[in-house]
């Protein structure tokens, strides 16, 4: 067994912030009250890529906070992760249904989290197209988005097929462990999650009812 460094606690803990704290605005709220919360936030975040990216020197509430405890070495002069997952999150909510917005959320935080943290953990044998990962990490991706996909149907009270959400959740392990920039899958996982489900269910996009 591995060490994992507290900083890569802490990080792991703002990251799940958004899958714990979001989810019940998603679910209990008007769709406008989350959209007021998702956008407000994507705002600030991309407030605080902005003023890394262009050297800006005010403080922008709560995201500021957040880049000094969870910014990784090579976002020095960006917070591309954090900016990525909260604009995604916000267009998800904006354009599809609620199950694809919940799902999408909780595959995105929870997924990427326990694979992360399971990975460094444990170690093992590394994937053959990205040395950065490891198998067990992805393994964990697929096994915790599959049991946040089944949670997500069973909170909002919806049938599932068993085998479609083993795909989606497979489709978004997969996608985590690609060679790109670690930040690009806070788009990637996410938005494929929410794409999917609605192809599988259909269901009208831009409704203002959810």
């Amino acid at each position: 067994m591995n060490r994992i460094p507290r900083r890569e606690l802490v990080r792991k803990g703002w990251h799940v912030l958004p899958g714990i704290l979001g989810a019940p605005i998603i679910v209990y709220t008007p769709r406008w009250v989350t959209l007021l919360v998702v956008w407000f936030f994507a705002i600030l975040y991309t407030l605080q890529h902005l003023k890394l990216r262009r050297g800006w020197k005010f403080t922008v509430p709560i995201a500021d906070l957040s880049y000094r405890t969870m910014a990784r070495d090579d976002e020095a002069d960006n917070f591309l992760g954090s900016f990525l997952l909260w604009v995604t999150m916000a267009i998800i909510c904006t354009v599809f249904p609620k199950i694809a917005a919940l799902s999408a959320l909780w595959v995105s935080t929870f997924g990427d989290c326990f694979n992360a943290l399971i990975g460094q953990l444990v170690g093992g044998p590394r994937i053959p197209w990205n040395r950065r990962k490891t198998l067990i990490g992805s393994a964990t991706m697929f096994a915790v988005s599959l049991f946040a996909l089944i949670a997500s149907h069973r909170v909002l009270g919806l049938d599932y097929s068993l085998q479609f959400l083993g795909g989606i959740a497979l489709a978004a392990a997969i996608l985590e462990s690609l060679p790109i920039r670690s930040a690009y899958d806070e788009f990637t996982v996410p938005f494929s999650t929410a794409l999917l489900i609605w192809l599988a269910y259909g269901g009208p996009l831009l409704a203002v009812t959810w």
